[in-house]
């Protein structure tokens, strides 16, 4: 009897120590190291690619020049005149502003990333010239300013991203001062000039750099053709005194611009 219990509480202890054990071992395990490697963490999502679509409104300057041949008439009452030909060479600087907006074309064959759009702008100018002919009674000085001058244009052109390059041309108008002194006489005329190609208008190519998704900068050159016509400053049934005149400039000027948000807001990106 006593060989038996014995025996017993032996095999209890057995069990016991077996339990123990079970029970240890997980929480041993739990804390060994894991030789797993760690989770990745998911890829950044690339920026997205930049857009010309939306408004735009800015401010721009350059320089303008040109320079003409014209025929002139100098008749003036009770002295022997003269009529022939001479050149007058005009230029200056220019400030103004613009607005516009443009529209990207993507997701489609071969114009894909082609950009087309509308702009206004109102330039105010300092472009003058004059020269002094020698006549018969002194000198006959006579001169021409373009004092300001508009267009309203399409835009065609292709973006590499954040870099668009451009053709534009579309209607012009222009405000020109032409005048004149000669001896006791003097005059001048304000003349208003617009329409579209071929006796008036604009065309110009340009470059334009996204800064920031909202600050652009540009360069473009113009040629303004608004026009060449004949002044007739002063005339008489017996005396005029007259000559021809033209604003077709040739303009350099750069820009900066401020691009509002399109509607409707950014693209959705999807999380996961």
């Amino acid at each position: 009897m006593q060989k038996s219990l014995s025996k017993i509480w032996l095999f209890s202890c057995v069990l016991l120590q077996i339990g123990a054990f079970g029970f240890c071992a997980p929480a041993q395990a739990a804390d060994l190291p894991s030789d797993k490697e760690p989770a990745l963490a998911p890829a950044p999502l690339p920026p997205a690619p930049f857009s010309w679509t939306g408004f735009y409104a800015g401010v721009n300057g350059g320089f303008g020049l040109d320079h003409y041949a014209f025929t002139y008439s100098y008749f003036p009452p009770g002295v022997a005149g003269q009529g022939a030909k001479s050149g007058i060479t005009s230029s200056g600087p220019l400030i103004g502003g613009q607005i516009g907006y443009n529209y990207e074309l993507t997701n489609l064959p071969i114009i894909d990333h082609a950009i087309i759009g509308i702009e206004a702008d109102e330039q105010w100018t300092d472009f003058h010239g004059a020269v002094d002919i020698p006549v018969s009674n002194g000198i006959f000085h006579i001169g021409t300013q373009l004092e300001n001058y508009g267009s309203l244009r399409s835009r065609v052109g292709y973006n590499f991203d954040r870099l668009l390059f451009y053709f534009t041309g579309g209607f012009a108008y222009s405000v020109t001062k032409n005048y004149y002194t000669a001896g006791a006489l003097s005059g001048s005329r304000t003349q208003f000039r617009s329409g579209l190609f071929p006796s008036v208008g604009i065309i110009g190519i340009g470059a334009e750099y996204a800064l920031t998704d909202h600050f652009t900068v540009r360069a473009e050159y113009f040629y303004n053709f608004t026009g060449a016509h004949y002044a007739d400053l002063y005339q008489t049934p017996t005396s005029t005194i007259g000559f021809g005149t033209r604003s077709m400039y040739h303009i350099a000027r750069v820009g900066l611009n401020y691009k509002f948000d399109s509607f409707g807001g950014a693209p959705v990106v999807a999380k996961y």
